[in-house]
């Protein structure tokens, strides 16, 4: 070989070296990005990156701040709760949505707007089945594209740095069989081979729960789970599935009422791409009318629930509060994990209840891996939590009038826990709640009904609590004084990242609960914080706060927060960068060898004898 073809062959060899090195770039890197709602597929919340951590936590400052813009014409509907989307951060760009349904690109490094989109709020008017509700909760990314789905259920796709509309699917949640229910939608679809799954949130409104597959290409509905029976009843309902989870049949479960609603599962979807199952939540019946005329468990609402993928089958189910009168569902998000027990991997399913109870399930059977875990002060006047088949299945909310109970409608746990270093993080808030009769308007009647109000003079004040997640026992838990709510929290780097009710960021030891850090944003705080990086590789923890007309701060803010300048912000090497380097570079040595073997073999056999 002639020393101009071995210049050539050290060429390519150093080129493959820095393009492999996660120390180059934004795309190198395969923890630099949060490409789903709760970091993975499995709703972790969990980031394996090093880069901030417990050590140098206390170090991070302002690298910029984005300002929500004002809020546009509600056109009738109820202001949104505040930003409760945890933003996105791909490829150097941030996706975050106001309450509003705006979604917006952001420039990670500069915080610069890059593109936004707001729908037509006025359209949302002649949707029949829209109670002129607005929220957006989630964002998810998909083969080049973000998806939002918005309030009244139409779902769109995005390219990614043009903000061109590629894709749109329109009002999903209309013309549900069996419903005269109401839905807004709040979470974004979950993705499974060329499928795309989604539902929305009407528990308040009546709605029928419901889960749909469309198929990405052709947009056609492929299969739709329903998780109750519809308006009217169903004299058999659940009882050829019930032997799929911990219940017993009940003849005439729901009783035959056309006010029948209920069961919507409105959190985040966990996906296992292997076993080609997903795992959600059901939320409770409609409470609006008397629970005494829905007589039984009321399968398969309060549910956590295990669906086949490609067919919507039902694979099992446990429902962790038969005949609930107490709002107390599951909610927000269920998490898939991997946990070691006594060294032993198990999968499990992890979900949180507004009961205060926490269940982890094998994922493969739906059965409790350990009893479940109450976290937070007793339960006060409550019933038929993990009573199972010696629930009251003809309870009625009337036991409340004039009473409280605790938790209330709004939790225990209403906002996302979180899964690392095989234990769970859990948040809770300390509430009662109470109920009081009234004439209301549910499926466009007026009913002699219920309603459920807080009870004002509630402790109020919040925890978090770390379970390990091999026994259930719990390792620590951390009181604050406000409430947690919406926000979910995640770990990182040892540490747990929480932001309260009254805009409070908690940085806090993963393994001991001490406060690393905390720092007053003065907003409120409905939505969790995420970790990525710009495309200078430079680590950001981005927090959102803000956004309600209820508490006066409409617009809202993103705060990006950053090392010092200087701090080395790139992942170090491990083992897989190592290997994978070393691989790319005898496979591009090879190549090149072989390329270059090949012209002097060619350029012998042409020689001149």
């Amino acid at each position: 070989m002639n020393i101009h073809r071995f210049k050539i062959l050290f060429w390519i060899v150093g080129l493959a070296i820095m393009v492999s090195s996660p120390h180059r770039s934004l795309a190198q890197s395969p923890f630099s990005s949060w490409e789903h709602p709760a970091y993975d597929e499995w709703n972790t919340g969990f980031s394996p990156q090093t880069t901030i951590t417990r050590e140098n936590v206390d170090l991070l400052e302002l690298k910029w701040i984005y300002h929500f813009r004002d809020s546009p014409e509600l056109f009738g509907a109820v202001p949104p709760e505040g930003i409760q989307t945890t933003p996105l951060i791909f490829q150097g760009i941030v996706y975050i949505a106001s309450g509003y349904n705006e979604l917006l690109a952001i420039e990670a490094s500069t915080g610069k707007e890059l593109w936004s989109f707001r729908p037509d709020l006025a359209s949302y008017g002649n949707a029949s089945f829209w109670p002129k509700r607005l929220a957006t909760r989630s964002l998810s990314i998909h083969s080049g594209s973000i998806y939002m789905q918005t309030s009244e259920c139409s779902i769109y796709g995005f390219g990614l740095t043009t903000g061109e509309v590629n894709f749109l699917l329109p009002r999903t949640c209309d013309q549900i069989p069996g419903n005269s229910g109401l839905y807004f939608a709040t979470f974004a679809p979950t993705f499974f081979d060329n499928l795309l799954i989604t539902r929305a949130q009407g528990n308040a409104f009546g709605g029928r729960g419901f889960v749909s597959a469309y198929d990405l290409t052709t947009k056609e509905l492929v299969w739709q789970w329903l998780s109750v029976p519809p308006e009217g009843g169903d004299p058999n309902w659940g009882i050829s599935e019930a032997d799929k989870g911990n219940i017993a049949p009940f003849k005439g479960d729901w009783g035959d009422s056309d006010l029948i609603g209920g069961g919507t599962s409105w959190g985040l979807i966990a996906i296992d791409s292997e076993a080609g199952k997903i795992f959600l939540l059901t939320g409770e019946p409609a409470n609006q009318f008397d629970a005494a005329l829905r007589p039984g468990p009321n399968l398969f609402s309060n549910s956590i629930v295990a669906l086949d993928a490609r067919t919507g089958e039902m694979v099992w189910y446990y429902q962790v509060g038969p005949h609930d009168i107490n709002n107390h569902d599951p909610g927000w998000k269920v998490i898939l994990a991997q946990i070691d027990q006594g060294g032993v991997d198990r999968k499990v399913v992890i979900s949180a209840t507004k009961s205060n109870f926490v269940y982890v399930l094998d994922a493969e059977t739906g059965e409790p891996v350990f009893e479940p875990t109450h976290i937070g002060p007793p339960n006060f006047n409550t019933i038929n939590h993990n009573a199972e088949n010696e629930a009251d299945l003809r309870a009625s909310q009337r036991q409340y009038l004039g009473d409280i109970f605790c938790p209330s409608q709004l939790g225990g746990v209403f906002s996302g826990p979180a899964f690392g270093y095989n234990t769970i993080f859990v948040p809770s808030q300390n509430t009662c709640g109470t109920v009081i009769e009234e004439r209301l308007q549910y499926k466009g009647k007026v009913i002699d009904g219920f309603r459920y109000l807080l009870v004002q003079d509630s402790p109020g004040n919040g925890s978090i609590t770390a379970i390990d997640a091999s026994n259930g026992e719990i390792k620590w838990e951390l009181s604050i004084p406000n409430r947690l709510q919406s926000a979910s929290l995640i770990v990182s780097g040892n540490v747990v990242y929480a932001i309260d009710r009254a805009g409070v960021f908690y940085a806090i030891d993963s393994d001991d609960g001490t406060i690393l850090r905390d720092m007053p944003l003065n907003a409120l705080g409905s939505a969790g914080p995420a970790i990525g990086a710009d495309a200078r590789g430079n680590t950001l923890l981005l927090i959102a706060v803000g956004g309600s007309e209820l508490t006066g701060k409409k617009s809202g803010v993103l705060i990006a927060l950053g090392l010092p300048e200087g701090t080395d912000s790139s992942p170090p090497l491990d083992l897989r960068d190592l290997i994978s380097i070393a691989a790319l570079t005898v496979a591009t040595f090879s190549v090149a060898y072989a390329v270059i073997s090949r012209r002097r073999h060619r350029s012998m056999k042409t020689r001149p004898k």
